[in-house]
């Protein structure tokens, strides 16, 4: 089985109708349907409901229908018997992404949004800041934020890799990233704007092998 890598996109607004969110529900597996009963926003079972669709969607089409999810402590799911399926899902406002490969992957999305200076400060450093100058203002600091989640996805080690310590920086027209706590020489990144997200993707790929993002219909 090969698994080309894949951008997967669901807008769960439409199971805000109460048989399209049931029957979905009622094809989730054990883990998912406990996870989504642990919220109590609706929005949040919702979003944790349309993680659960794409993944069952990416491994449906690459000929998995039966599986199980395994967890090692923090480290990031896998795929019991496809330990060379890498995934990795993110969501935001209505949208939830999904980004599936045979090579490890960090996905983040996120809904454009105003900074404020002390959180500016907070997470961007020198180089960041040099980096975003040449970005449209409105996406710049979106775009680095969902740049560094990406990476820190990427690494399994999440906010133990410390935002600020992440460098965004341009080299040869590519997006790269450095950081002392993490090999990052061999990642590439790819970014997408839908509407007024934007997708940031991590991966071992060049920029190319992410150039498509496809919305999910499940009605």
């Amino acid at each position: 089985m090969s698994i080309t890598n894949q951008l997967y996109l669901l807008d769960v607004s439409v199971l805000t109708d109460e048989k399209s969110f049931r029957a979905w529900y009622d094809r989730m597996d054990e883990t998912r349907k406990n996870k989504i009963d642990t919220f109590k926003p609706e929005k949040s079972k919702r979003l944790s409901l349309g993680a659960g669709i794409l993944l069952y969607k990416a491994l449906e089409e690459a000929g998995i229908k039966d599986y199980e999810l395994c967890y090692k402590g923090r480290e990031k799911p896998y795929i019991k018997g496809h330990e060379d399926v890498f995934f990795n899902i993110s969501h935001s406002g209505d949208l939830v992404a999904l980004g599936i490969s045979d090579k490890e992957i960090g996905v983040d999305i996120e809904k454009c949004r105003v900074f404020k200076d002390t959180l500016i400060n907070y997470v961007y450093n020198d180089v960041d800041l040099s980096f975003a100058s040449n970005l449209p203002i409105e996406w710049a600091y979106t775009r680095l934020w969902t740049l560094k989640e990406s990476v820190m996805k990427h690494s399994g080690m999440g906010i133990a890799l410390v935002p600020k310590q992440i460098e965004i920086y341009s080299e040869a027209g590519e997006v790269r990233a450095r950081t002392k706590d993490y090999d990052c020489e061999k990642l590439r990144f790819s970014s997408h704007i839908i509407g007024d997200y934007q997708l940031s993707v991590c991966s071992e790929y060049p920029q190319g092998a992410f150039s498509e993002v496809r919305f999910i219909n499940i009605t």
